[in-house]
């Protein structure tokens, strides 16, 4: 049996072309990239850093018939330490509201 389990921090929406919910998948934990922050100047008086992102956090390791939904940025820090990313789905296409905020998307990618 699949089984899909979000660990991104919001609940992610899959929606027809109608724009109605088919699916709605409540966040199950966070996997994040490890980050760090380097200061490297400012932009009119505003702080500007170099952002760099390593091993992702609180991502489980691959298991048969599992899916994790994560961000794209999780997904790529994945890749970049080697683990098999055959598992791991990021949201595609993105739906918007009438104030142009995200409602869902159409479906999920692999990266």
């Amino acid at each position: 049996m699949e089984n899909i389990i979000n660990l991104t921090p919001h609940t992610v929406n899959i929606v027809d072309e109608a724009r109605n919910v088919t699916r709605s998948l409540p966040s199950q934990g966070i996997a994040r990239a490890k980050q760090t922050a380097e200061v490297i100047g400012d932009i009119d008086g505003i702080e500007l850093v170099s952002m760099k992102y390593g091993e992702p956090e609180d991502l489980p390791d691959p298991a048969e018939g599992q899916w994790y939904i994560v961000s794209i940025i999780t997904a790529n820090a994945a890749k970049a330490v080697g683990r098999d990313i055959s598992d791991l789905l990021i949201t595609a296409d993105p739906v918007r509201d009438t104030d142009g905020r995200i409602i869902g998307c159409k479906r999920l990618a692999l990266i």
